[in-house]
């Protein structure tokens, strides 16, 4: 008896991905990786630093390759240059193999992990705007009391709707 070739994807229908809403066990997971390969013209614009022994994105400069990266921000942790691992690597190493890949050959591949800011994202969750974590931190808050910083134009920039700033406002009601 002969059986036929099967074909399991006969269907070019795509199932949309199951999708639940945030939570802060989702963030407090560690587990947001973002990985890019960065090629062009120019200077590349990212500027290392280096947080609690891990070799962080400080700053990216404007006009910049990196610039044009929507999803690349400011605190991600470098864990990967062209696939090679810089667990444990310093500040120094991760920067100069960086610059000297780009230098040699005007491309580079990237991965990153988010930092997780712990009180940061449980304040933003509590009040139903963790979807404004990143913003947050892109301005430089780490903790609760950073929040004390924020001004309503920045609330505005983030788009935030009336609703979503009186939510900020039960965090910090002098706002």
């Amino acid at each position: 008896m002969n059986k036929s070739k099967s074909f399991p994807h006969i269907s070019e229908e795509k199932v949309a991905p199951l999708r639940k809403s945030s939570s802060l066990s989702d963030v407090s997971e560690n587990s947001f990786i973002y990985e890019e390969e960065f090629e062009g013209d120019g200077r590349l614009g990212i500027n290392f630093g280096e947080v609690n022994r891990k070799v962080v994105v400080k700053s990216i400069d404007p006009g910049t390759v990196a610039d044009e990266s929507y999803y690349l921000k400011t605190q991600m942790i470098v864990t990967h240059v062209n696939e090679i691992s810089m667990e444990g690597k310093c500040y120094s190493y991760v920067r100069n193999i960086v610059n000297s890949i780009w230098d040699r050959e005007s491309t580079v591949h990237l991965k990153f992990k988010k930092q997780i800011f712990e009180e940061l994202s449980k304040v933003l969750n509590e009040n139903d705007l963790l979807r404004y974590y990143d913003d947050f931190v892109e301005l430089g808050a780490q903790s609760r009391s950073d929040l004390e910083f924020v001004e309503v134009g920045d609330l505005e920039k983030m788009r935030m709707n009336s609703r979503e700033i009186e939510n900020f406002k039960r965090i910090i009601p002098e706002i």
